[in-house]
């Protein structure tokens, strides 16, 4: 199983999700009303999303791991 870290930010949605390892959701938990974590079956996260993410103070973090590359765009909708 990966454990690469991986930052994806959808400005359409503005949702920010940190996955932390690859792998099957098999539970997951409202933490508010704006973030959520997935956890597998041994209970570990998998992700935590955060809705309304640039309303979270989060746009100038977005901005400097943007300019470093570290945050992926999810593909375009159709």
């Amino acid at each position: 199983m990966s454990r690469r870290l991986r930052i994806l930010y959808d400005p359409e949605a503005d949702v920010l999700v940190v996955k932390l390892r690859e792998g099957a959701v098999a539970d997951e938990e409202l933490l508010n009303n704006d973030a959520v974590v997935g956890y597998d079956r041994e209970g570990r996260v998998v992700y935590v999303e955060v809705l309304n993410a640039s309303k979270k103070g989060l746009a100038s973090a977005l901005a400097e791991l943007a300019k470093a590359g570290a945050v992926e765009r999810p593909p375009p909708r159709k």
